[in-house]
């Protein structure tokens, strides 16, 4: 017996339905197929559309697919009443989360570019809902919520990603949100990038080995170069961009010359400036960070030349250009959660989510 739709009516009712009927379902099994998905739902009286995600080169499920219901009440009735219950005959409980995207007239190549964020310092009562309400009311791009659990015991790891369609609100949220109570707790929040193969490891080590070489000598150096300010940025902006990295003494921003210094407390603090916003993108440039001046000891005079070996060395590396900001990576090559994907016309063969 088959329990997938043929009936034209049905399809079209799928094509007409917004994007409050389609459910995530996540951390499934790798023996769990379309054909088990659909007769699972339908024993719950539910004739649903299933698009179960497979890894390109394996074949194997890659532990999520999205379900299709024929109306948003069946589809909230769903996740209120099963999600976090037990699959049936299973050790696997639900995992659903909403889902969005136009459905199945979308295109992949139509969707717009995604931006993430990590957060991390999560008490361990805090699930996906919560926190995806807590960044989606005061980012309305926010639209998925991945927190990372335990796979042997199902617990949170106290951390998880949340994405954003909006860049402008990507960067929003890492300034204003760490450091915000979330459960009683202060949330962590930096950037995320997805994983990358090693070329583009390659150039995202190239862009910052500038930076490693010209660590100065003097060991209370706490000023960071910013340099590439082609739009307009005023001190106040560029403290936001680099207040989540530690306590700051001072921004300056010399008039006309496209360039800045930030000063921080601590060295450690400057370290991991450098490491996770060069190549950051503000307003239309990436901008160049470096050691700056320092005000233990001498000043750095900006004019004077380097060393030719240096020369050479720097202008191998100023061929490399940042295909994106160099932050911190983590590996998604299990999905990450992500509803906004066009969950009936993607490629079933996808084995990770584009950030």
């Amino acid at each position: 017996m088959s329990f997938y739709p043929t009936s034209p009516t049905f399809m079209n009712d799928i094509s007409d339905m917004n994007e409050k009927t389609t459910l995530w379902m996540g951390d499934l099994d790798p023996w769990m197929d379309e054909v088990f998905l659909k007769q699972l739902w339908f024993s719950m009286g539910e004739n649903v559309v299933v698009k179960l995600i497979r890894n390109k080169k394996t074949g194997m499920s890659c532990g999520y697919a999205f379900i299709g219901f024929t109306s948003n009440q069946a589809a909230q009735r769903a996740l209120a009443t099963v999600h976090g219950s037990r699959i049936p005959n299973t050790q696997s409980a639900f995992r659903l989360n909403w889902a969005s995207g136009g459905g199945i007239a979308d295109r992949k190549e139509d969707r717009a570019p995604e931006f993430s964020i990590f957060v991390g310092d999560l008490d361990n009562d805090v699930n996906e809902h919560y926190l995806f309400s807590m960044f989606h009311a005061r980012y309305p791009s926010c639209h998925s919520v991945k927190i990372m659990t335990n796979p042997s015991t199902g617990f949170s790891r106290g951390y998880g990603f949340v994405r954003f369609s909006n860049q402008q609100e990507q960067q929003q949220a890492v300034i204003e949100m760490n450091g915000v109570l979330c459960n009683q707790r202060p949330m962590r929040v930096s950037f995320a990038t997805p994983k990358t193969n090693n070329h583009q490891r390659y150039i995202q080590l190239a862009l910052q080995a500038p930076a490693l070489l010209q660590q100065p000598s003097d060991p209370n150096n706490t000023t960071v170069f910013v340099g590439g300010l082609s739009s307009p940025v005023t001190e106040d902006e560029l403290r936001r961009y680099f207040a989540p990295f530690g306590e700051i003494v001072s921004v300056k921003i010399p008039p006309g010359k496209g360039c800045g210094f930030v000063q921080y407390v601590s060295r450690a603090s400057t370290e991991k400036a450098i490491e996770k916003m060069n190549g950051f993108l503000i307003g239309t440039s990436r901008i160049r960070l470096s050691w700056g001046r320092s005000s233990h000891g001498q000043p750095t005079d900006l004019k004077k030349p380097q060393p030719q070996t240096q020369i050479v060395h720097n202008d191998l590396l100023s061929t490399f250009r940042p295909l994106s900001p160099p932050y911190s990576l983590y590996n998604n090559s299990t999905g990450l959660f992500s509803p906004n994907h066009d969950w009936l016309t993607m490629d079933p063969y996808d084995d990770h989510w584009p950030l």
